[in-house]
């Protein structure tokens, strides 16, 4: 599996319109996306590097909203359908359980950040499964630019896990905290004997699954 280098981990981005989210969060919390690069037509885009500063830079609510942004990209027909978090939760009690998921980043407490956002947990937020707050746990533990210990597991790392690993893991979740826990030592271990980024490893096998989902 080839790793990309770490430009090409900060620069992977996707184009959107920040027109699509910002009438669907609450306000002010999408301000931050028109400063993002132009493009054309009113598109901006959104890249890794915006990702992992998002907590730093702008706070934790925007760095969910970037997680879904960057995590949808250019797919306006799924914003309607995944902006429902920002619509379905209340802003207060979202504000808290990013707070405290935060928190426990800090404290180095990967899993139990990890394991408080699953369903039936004291952090779960109605409409937000592990593939997308798992980015958000990736930007909130973020520092200078650099991943912390949290990592992103979504549909095509799964499908790597399961091709290149060998993993008895099912492809769209909820994966339980124990998988999460060994995905993210088996990313950093890669990451340390082939010295990369740990989000590069993560890269490596998104790219992997998608590459084998889109040929089935």
């Amino acid at each position: 599996m080839e790793f990309p280098t770490d430009e090409e981990v900060l620069a992977h981005g996707f184009r959107f319109r920040p027109a699509w989210w910002t009438p669907r969060v609450p306000q002010g919390w999408g301000d931050f996306l028109s400063q993002l690069p132009a493009r054309d037509r009113g598109y901006r885009i959104i890249t890794r590097a915006d990702l992992l500063d998002a907590a730093t830079s702008h706070g934790l609510p925007q760095a969910l909203l970037a997680s879904y942004v960057w995590g949808t990209g250019s797919s306006a027909f799924l914003v309607g359908r995944r902006a429902r978090v920002f619509r379905d939760n209340d802003v207060q009690r979202m504000g808290d359980s990013l707070r405290a998921v935060a928190d426990a980043l800090r404290s180095d407490d990967t899993v139990e950040a990890y394991t408080s956002m699953l369903r039936g947990h004291p952090h779960n937020l109605k409409h937000l499964g592990p593939s997308f707050f798992t980015k958000f746990l990736y930007a909130a533990d973020a520092r200078d630019g650099q991943p912390g210990g949290a990592l992103i597991l979504d549909q095509f790392v799964a499908v790597a896990l399961k091709e290149v690993d060998g993993w008895e893991i099912s492809r769209n979740g909820p994966w339980d905290p124990s998988t999460y826990e060994k995905w993210i030592d088996h990313a950093h271990k890669i990451a340390t004997a082939e010295d990369v980024r740990a989000d590069a490893v993560e890269m490596a096998y998104f790219n992997h699954g998608r590459a084998i989902a889109s040929r089935r």
